[in-house]
């Protein structure tokens, strides 16, 4: 009897959301990892080696001969499912069971009839004849053969021993593939609609219109109709047709109302197949006697505001469907972006994972190059396990290759500058910054960073804080990326001592999204205002999903690596260690 990937899936969530695995986090992510792969087609990769790094963060000399976590835990994971079935899962439809002898999932019918979507038994050899006929039919297929050949390069070069840990790590690459035209986000931006009551601004609105095709036509991730074809829709009603006819995914549509005092503009971003709206925002602004500056400033805005709402749609639609992936949707998915990112080190690695896969695809694709670079050196800072002369030696080799073989794709500089941040080289970062901004003008990041990298381990005067304020201020609420203006607005406060200020912007920023580092700022500061106890829950709250999340570490490596012998870099130091000694205290009292 099939069953259909969903109800697995749904499956799945009953079982992560039981009393039985809701206190076993490590548990849990076993149990994902296990299914997600065998779900995928990659049961290749569920070796004890994969397993013990990729879930269980042991290094690169992790041996599970001689290590028997993996085989220990996997015995563990398999009782708390049997026990999970004669509960609160006794009268489930699906079965999910992991036999002895390997890691691959089967899973079965309430009847114990196997499902078509079981895989192989490690125990047997890794061919296609030991496979159910399901797995058989999907090897045949090129693209899985491509995919499947480089992690099985990947983890061979990963399992070899090595005789010097100081030499850079080699980047495994595939046959180079050509990119295609549809490897991108495709967006038509139709004529902003003039709804002013007084005078007619259509001469405005489409300037407004042209103004924003251009800048995004600088993003490379990006493919929009051309104007004249847009244009020709200035009336639809039909978005659903439109899509169709000029061959999109999405469309950007808005509506501008002007007057002598004001200009208001309604912007609404749709799903071309569904004709629904993805997002929508309103703005309003003065009406200024220099038109052309109030719309370069708009178009800025709206370009920030836009872009991280276009990424997050096409990621989630590209969900649940990797293993069909193109290198350049794998790089999509690689990339991080608030919404549809996790804060967990298990999350990051998933995306390397995919970045290398963009790479056993396509040797040449330096924008997967540019995320690899960074992620590796943010965990380097974030993972203990992770900060080994190898990765870190990998990721400059990464960056390397991302600047030669994407020099103009903004977004593959700036994931090379925020590399350089990480390895604290911050004229490097503050460099690749300003390249990005001169690919793409209306970079929102960039535009921040430009005055924020300066001040990472620095006293900020009272100009510079209202300038990162306000530029803060003009990002709306539901911007995912106002997790890092309101980070580095909390990090300046800190470095001046101010920990109250420090404290409510990072508690800001953790309402949108949470990172080790905003995790590490917010703790550091609670102690130094006295409230010990709230600091400590914090950073073992923030362990549950990092759990080798250490302040000792990030006190006496990470922050002279990011600050070496600027201004603040003792004072810094010091507050990270009052840290560090806070939570070890409470560890010693149990």
């Amino acid at each position: 009897m099939t069953r259909e990937r969903v109800d697995v899936e749904k499956q799945l969530e009953a079982i992560l959301a039981s009393e039985e695995f809701a206190s076993a986090p490590k548990m849990r992510a076993l149990l994902r990892y296990l299914v997600d792969a065998t779900l995928g087609g990659e049961v290749e990769r569920l070796k004890g080696y994969a397993i013990g790094v990729d879930v269980f963060e042991r290094g690169a000399e992790f041996d599970p001969g001689t290590d028997p976590i993996v085989r220990v835990q996997a015995g563990r994971l398999r009782k708390l499912l049997d026990n999970y079935y004669l509960t609160s899962g006794r009268h489930d439809p699906i079965r999910i069971d992991i036999p002895k002898g390997g890691y691959a999932v089967e899973f079965n019918a309430a009847d114990e009839e196997q499902l078509a979507l079981s895989g192989p038994d490690e125990s047997q050899p890794d061919t296609p004849e030991a496979a159910p006929p399901i797995w058989r039919s999907w090897a045949a297929k090129p693209a899985f053969l491509t995919v499947a050949s480089a992690l099985v390069l990947v983890a061979f070069w990963a399992a070899a021993p090595s005789t010097r840990d100081v030499a850079p790590a080699p980047v495994l690459r595939g046959p180079a593939t050509p990119h295609k035209a549809v490897d991108a986000i495709t967006l038509a931006v139709l004529p902003f609609t003039d709804m002013s009551k007084d005078e007619p601004n259509t001469r405005w609105a489409d300037g407004l219109t042209d103004a924003l095709t251009t800048a995004l036509v600088r993003v490379k991730s990006l493919a929009l109709s051309a104007r004249t074809s847009a244009f020709q829709f200035r009336e639809a009603t039909d978005l659903r047709r439109v899509g169709s006819e000029l061959g999109v995914s999405y469309i950007l549509e808005g509506s501008l109302q002007r007057d002598k005092t004001r200009t208001l503009i309604n912007i609404q971003l749709v799903d071309a197949a569904k004709g629904a709206p993805v997002w929508a925002q309103n703005y309003e602004r003065p009406t200024a006697t220099d038109d052309l500056a109030a719309q370069s400033e708009l178009v800025s805005t709206l370009v920030s505001e836009i872009l991280p709402q276009l990424y997050t749609a096409a990621k989630r639609a590209l969900k649940g469907n990797i293993e069909n992936a193109t290198a350049w949707q794998l790089f999509l998915q690689s990339t991080w972006m608030p919404g549809e990112a996790r804060d967990s080190l298990a999350w990051e690695k998933e995306r390397i994972a995919l970045a290398r896969r963009a790479l056993a695809l396509d040797a040449d694709m330096g924008q997967a190059d540019s995320v690899l670079a960074d992620k590796l050196s943010y965990l380097a800072n974030v993972d203990p396990s992770s900060d080994t002369s190898a990765a870190r030696a990998e990721a400059e080799a990464h960056a390397r290759r991302a600047l030669e073989l994407a020099p103009d794709d903004a977004d593959a500089i700036f994931n090379v500058s925020i590399h350089h941040w990480h390895a604290g080289r911050m004229a490097e970062a503050l460099a690749a910054t300003k390249r990005t901004l001169e690919l793409d003008p209306n970079h929102g990041l960039a535009r921040f960073l430009v005055k924020a990298i300066p001040l990472t381990c620095a006293s900020a005067s009272q100009s510079a804080i209202d300038d990162l304020i306000a530029f803060d201020t003009t990002m709306s609420p539901d911007n995912p990326v106002r997790w890092v203006t309101q980070a580095w607005i909390s990090q300046v406060y800190m470095n001046n001592g101010d920990y109250e200020r420090a404290v409510v912007a990072a508690r800001h920023s953790e309402q949108v999204f949470r990172t080790p580092y905003t995790a590490y700022r917010l703790a550091a500061s609670l102690v130094q205002l006295g409230d010990v106890e709230t600091a400590v829950a914090h950073v073992k709250q923030q362990r549950v999903n990092w759990p080798t999340l250490d302040p000792r570490h990030y006190a006496e490596v990470t922050i002279p690596r990011l600050c070496g012998n600027a201004e603040k870099a003792e004072v810094i130091q010091r507050v990270y260690r009052d840290l560090a000694a806070a939570v070890e205290a409470s560890e010693r009292r149990g």
